[in-house]
């Protein structure tokens, strides 16, 4: 009877955690992958925004606060354009240039590119759909396609929200290759790891991985999706110095 106290007890404490605080206990990655780096970069993906202004408000001011030179998001800003007005006056307090693509859930949506193209230009960035764009003055090609020209950079960054897609490369190396989609499975259990991994990721779950095309980061994201759960997969913003 002890032991089915004790295992009832943890299965409570268990839910608690991964439904009331992991969910939104934000973490700071930092990753360097050059010995004397010229930039940094502030990874967000996989927002999710669902009307929980207090805790993306909070993401901002965790951005804000880290020395960057930009932010790039990789997608999946909400599921209904209902929330977008609010997610967008959010986001446009990001004090560094911040530049972002599509996600499947931004586009299942429906959402207007040009609004949000209007707001994230406001921090001196963009949002990207099949193009690529200089950045601080040469310093980075910000680029959502590997299969179009590309001016000089000193740092080449492709952002893709799917992982897979590191994997179509052919004939180009990037400097970061970022990603989103995977949540890194929002459940990982010790030894196994994911449980579930949507459509698109490939081999890459979560974590940076070294690809012919270059490092590819695969973020755990901000939001959840489906279900407000995590275990062993805190959110997370990822600082990445070039």
């Amino acid at each position: 009877m002890a032991g089915l106290s004790a295992c009832g007890l943890l299965a409570v404490l268990v839910y608690v955690y991964a439904t009331r605080i992991e969910p939104r206990w934000l973490a700071v990655r930092r990753i360097r992958l050059s010995p004397t780096p010229t930039l940094t970069v502030i990874h967000l993906s996989d927002i999710h925004y669902k009307g929980d202004q207090a805790y993306l408000e909070r993401v901002v001011r965790r951005i804000n606060a880290i020395p960057a030179d930009l932010v790039c998001f990789t997608g999946d800003l909400v599921e209904d354009r209902a929330h977008l007005e609010d997610s967008l006056a959010i986001l446009s307090r990001v004090n560094k240039p911040l530049f972002g693509i599509p996600g499947n859930h931004d586009q299942w949506a429906q959402l207007p590119w040009p609004v949000i193209g209007e707001a994230l230009r406001g921090t001196g960035g963009d949002w990207l759909v099949d193009t690529n764009t200089m950045a601080l003055g040469g310093r980075a090609a910000i680029c959502t396609r590997w299969d179009l020209p590309m001016a000089p950079a000193a740092r080449r960054i492709l952002l893709t929200h799917y992982p897979n897609a590191a994997g179509a490369i052919r004939g180009v190396a990037f400097d970061l290759i970022l990603a989103g989609h995977t949540h890194g499975g929002q459940v990982r259990l010790p030894l196994v790891g994911h449980l579930v991994m949507p459509y698109n990721a490939g081999d890459h779950d979560y974590g940076l991985f070294r690809t012919p095309a270059g490092p590819l980061f695969v973020s755990s994201g901000v939001g959840t999706y489906f279900m407000d759960v995590r275990f062993g997969c805190r959110p997370e913003i990822v600082v990445i110095e070039l």
